[in-house]
């Protein structure tokens, strides 16, 4: 199949296809005119891509795994230290999603306080907690001689 019909068939953009190629993770047979002729396993292949990549794993990493995953190519090597290396990689990442996801949660539950509290009409002006009179405001100035400033 050619590039349109896999952009179709996967959701991905023709532009995203290309760069997945330009990262070595699709590896399309070019036709003597130089079109992209793609195999049906590709549209699983994309898939993945798509998944790992949205997971906010990096190429390198998609490209090991799709090895592991799909290519059968010994890019994962039957010996142990290599494999562990592999895991810790793999496992960093997920740690860093893990950060990420907590990290994005406790915003999302802060943000979605705020809303009730402005929905219940609970803060603002002239609510409990609006510093509005309480708060000196000043306005800040980067470092040097203070021109025509009087207190």
């Amino acid at each position: 199949m050619r590039i349109g019909e896999l952009s179709a068939r996967t959701g991905a953009s023709v532009r995203m296809l290309r760069y997945y190629e330009e990262q070595g993770l699709l590896t399309p047979v070019r036709t003597d005119s130089g079109y992209r002729i793609y195999q049906e396993s590709d549209v699983d292949r994309v898939a993945r891509i798509r998944c790992m990549l949205s997971a906010a794993l990096p190429s390198g990493v998609v490209g090991q795994a799709l090895r592991f995953l799909l290519d059968g190519r010994a890019a994962i090597p039957d010996q142990p230290a290599d494999r562990a290396r592999l895991a810790d990689t793999l496992q960093r990442e997920l740690d860093l999603l893990t950060g990420k996801i907590e990290s994005l949660r406790s915003s999302r539950d802060l943000l979605a306080t705020i809303v009730a509290d402005v929905r219940g009409d609970v803060v603002g002006p002239g609510r409990p907690g609006d510093p509005g009179r309480a708060v000196v405001r000043r306005s800040v100035r980067k470092a040097g001689p203070a021109v025509g400033h009087a207190r």
